[in-house]
C-alpha cells in the first residue's frame, strides 16, 4: 500500500488529484476518506476521457485492495464429489467436503511462503512453488491452461508483433510509391505484404490459442481483424492492378498503428457473456470484410485525387482503373455490410429480447449502408456517373464508418461500447 506501483496515464487527472503520475494507493486514501470517491458517482455515466480515466484508476485501486485481502489468490484448485473444480483462495470458505488436511495446506502455505522469503532461504521457498504447481496439476484437471497454450502466451509476450506490424507496414507502404513503375522491383513489396499477412495471421492464431476463442471479441481484436482482411483482399487483387499493394500496406499499416496508440486494450481477458454466442464470429467477421473493402474505396478516392494532379498517360489510365476497383469493392461491400446487419439483428434477439433498440453503433451502421447506398444508383444521381465527384463522395462517406467503428464507442457509448 505504500509502494508507488499505480499508474495515473490522464494528465488532466493527474492535474486535477494533484497526483504524480506513479502514485501508492494509501495516496488515494485522505481525512475525508476515498479521494476518488465524490467523482466516481459522476464519472459513471460518462464517456468522457476524465470519466474513464477515473474508472481506470478506481479499477486498479480495487484490485490492490483485493489483493492486500488475498480474494484475488484463488491458488487451489478442489474437485467436488460430482466432479466440479472450482478454485479457491486462502481467505475463502471451503467446502465441508474438502478433507482436513487439504484445507490445512490451503490455509499455511502462504504463511510459510512468507517465511521462506523473509529468512532468506530460497531453495526451500523453490520447492514449495513445485509443490504447487503438482497440487494444480493433481486436482485442477482440465480448467489449467493447456501446454500448448501456455507456450503460446510465452511467445506471444516476447515480441509486440502488432506494434512491429504497423512500422512495416506503413514503411513499405511509403517505399513502394517510388517503384510503381518499376514492375520487377514492386514485385518485392507484394510479396513483403505476404510475408506482413502471414505474420498477422500468426499473431491471430496466437490469441485464438490463449483465449480459447475466435480473437473478434473487442475492438483491439477487430482492428487487427481488419488489417488482415485488408492485405487478404490486397493480395488478391495486386494482378489486376498493381497500385494495390501500396494500399494494401498502407491501410492495413494505419489500422494498425490505430490499434497501438488508440484507447484499445490489447489485454486477453474472459469475454462478457453476450459475446459467448457462436453468431459472434459469423457476425464481427461479415461486418469487417465490409469494412475492409469500404477503407479500399476511400484508399482508391485518395489516390485518384493524388493521381488527379499528374498528366502523365499512364497515371490517367490508372485513375480510370481505379473507379472501375472502387466500383467492384462497392458491391460486396454493401452486400455484406446489409448481411452483417441482419444476423447483428438476429444476435440481439436472441441476447437482448429485441432484433432493433436503437442502440448508437446499430444506428450508425444503418447510416453507413444508407450512404454508401447512394453510390448504387448513378442513373438517379447523373453527378454520380462523373469519376471526380464519385471519388469526393467516397472520401466524405468514409467519414460515416469512422464515426460508426470509433466514434460511437468514445462520444455515445452503448450496449455495443465494447466492440
Amino acid at each position: 500500500m505504500k509502494v508507488p506501483l499505480l499508474h495515473i496515464k490522464s494528465k488532466a487527472l493527474r492535474e486535477q488529484l494533484q497526483l504524480d503520475s506513479y502514485i501508492a494507493p494509501m495516496r488515494l486514501f485522505g481525512q475525508q476518506g476515498y479521494l476518488l470517491g465524490p467523482y466516481l458517482q459522476e464519472a459513471q455515466g460518462e464517456q468522457s476521457t476524465m470519466g474513464k480515466a477515473l474508472l481506470d484508476v478506481d479499477d486498479k485501486m480495487m484490485l490492490v485492495m483485493n489483493l492486500t485481502k488475498g480474494d484475488v489468490l484463488k491458488l487451489f484448485p478442489y474437485s467436488s464429489p460430482v466432479g466440479r473444480v472450482d478454485w479457491f483462495a486462502p481467505t475463502d470458505k471451503l467446502p465441508r467436503t474438502m478433507p482436513a488436511a487439504q484445507q490445512q495446506y490451503i490455509r499455511s502455505i502462504l504463511n510459510l511462503a512468507n517465511q521462506l522469503a523473509h529468512q532468506g532461504r530460497n531453495d526451500m521457498l523453490n520447492d514449495l512453488v513445485h509443490k504447487l504447481q503438482k497440487y494444480q496439476v493433481r486436482y485442477g484437471g482440465t480448467t489449467l491452461p493447456s501446454p500448448l497454450a501456455l507456450r503460446a502466451e510465452h511467445l506471444y509476450n516476447q515480441l509486440p508483433f502488432a506494434t512491429l506490424l504497423f512500422m512495416a507496414n506503413l514503411t513499405l507502404g511509403l517505399l513502394s510509391i517510388f517503384f510503381l513503375t518499376r514492375s520487377r522491383r514492386y514485385a518485392w513489396f507484394t510479396a513483403l505484404m505476404g510475408l506482413s499477412w502471414g505474420v498477422l495471421t500468426f499473431t491471430l492464431a496466437l490469441r485464438w490459442i490463449i483465449s480459447g476463442t475466435i480473437p473478434m471479441a473487442n475492438g483491439y481484436e477487430t482492428m487487427l481483424l481488419l488489417a488482415w482482411l485488408i492485405m487478404l483482399v490486397a493480395l488478391l487483387t495486386t494482378r489486376t492492378l498493381q497500385l494495390m499493394t501500396t494500399f494494401g500496406l498502407l491501410a492495413s499499416g494505419f489500422m494498425l498503428l490505430v490499434s497501438h496508440i488508440g484507447e484499445m486494450d490489447p489485454n486477453i481477458t474472459p469475454r462478457m457473456p453476450v459475446l459467448n454466442s457462436p453468431l459472434l464470429s459469423i457476425h464481427v467477421s461479415i461486418i469487417m470484410m465490409a469494412y475492409a473493402l469500404l477503407s479500399l474505396t476511400f484508399v482508391s478516392a485518395v489516390a485518384y485525387f493524388l493521381a488527379c494532379r499528374s498528366h502523365h498517360e499512364s497515371l490517367q489510365r490508372m485513375n480510370a482503373q481505379l473507379t472501375v476497383l472502387s466500383q467492384i469493392f462497392l458491391y460486396p461491400a454493401l452486400a455484406t455490410l446489409g448481411l452483417g446487419i441482419f444476423i447483428g439483428a438476429i444476435w440481439a434477439n436472441i441476447s437482448w429480447g429485441t432484433y432493433w433498440s436503437w442502440d448508437p453503433k446499430e444506428t450508425w451502421a444503418l447510416i453507413t449502408f444508407m450512404v454508401y447506398a447512394v453510390l448504387l444508383h448513378p442513373r438517379s444521381l447523373p453527378a454520380l456517373q462523373r469519376p471526380r465527384t464519385y471519388h469526393l463522395y467516397c472520401l466524405c462517406a468514409f467519414l460515416t464508418i469512422l464515426m460508426t467503428y470509433f466514434g460511437v464507442n468514445y462520444f455515445l457509448g452503448g450496449m455495443h461500447s465494447y466492440a
